[in-house]
């Protein structure tokens, strides 16, 4: 069994897979943690010094990795889905989830987030709240195109996403 994570920036994936994790008594990743172990450096970092077409190409390597793992709950970073033949793999044997939240709670989750800087850096040059919105109109469609079951994850605590995923995949028989 393995469950996939996507969505945008600051939807919970990382903090509900844990917890995910948690209850299906299976091991959590993020993959853009996996990517920074990896390469010994931020993705701050990794932007600053050879630019985001080089942060894709590390992406695009650890889907692939990921692709042949098994017994995991993984959490994609939010513009994971942009690699069609890696995303294809990966769904062959996966439960691909949809964390999905309106721009204006992503907005407002990422100007509180310390991580931000560190961790998410900017993808465009326009302000927060034009770049949510441009790359939110380009990724909802592959992330509706990949998902197996999408969650409302607004207003909502981590547990009782996690729950509600967990019951849902029960209920569709994903889960043995």
């Amino acid at each position: 069994m393995k469950i996939i994570l996507i969505g945008f920036r600051a939807t919970g994936k990382t903090t509900v897979g844990k917890k995910l994790a948690e209850l299906l008594s299976i091991p959590f990743l993020d993959l853009d943690e996996y990517i920074v172990k990896k390469a010994g450096k931020t993705i701050s970092e990794i932007v600053e010094e050879k630019g985001w077409p080089a942060f894709r190409e590390l992406e695009k390597e650890a889907l692939f990795e990921m692709s042949k793992k098994d017994n995991l709950v993984l959490a994609l970073g939010g513009g994971a889905v942009m690699h069609a033949d890696e995303m294809d793999l990966i769904k062959a044997n996966s439960s691909v989830i949809w964390l999905k939240s309106h721009p204006e709670i992503i907005l407002k989750r990422l100007s509180e987030d310390e991580k931000t800087c560190a961790f998410r850096p900017a993808l465009t040059d326009k302000d927060l709240a034009e770049e949510i919105s441009l790359l939110l109109s380009k990724r909802e469609p592959l992330y509706e195109k990949y998902a197996d079951l999408t969650v409302e994850t607004d207003h909502k605590a981590p547990q009782e996403i996690a729950e509600e995923i967990f019951f849902s995949l029960k209920q569709s028989r994903a889960l043995n």
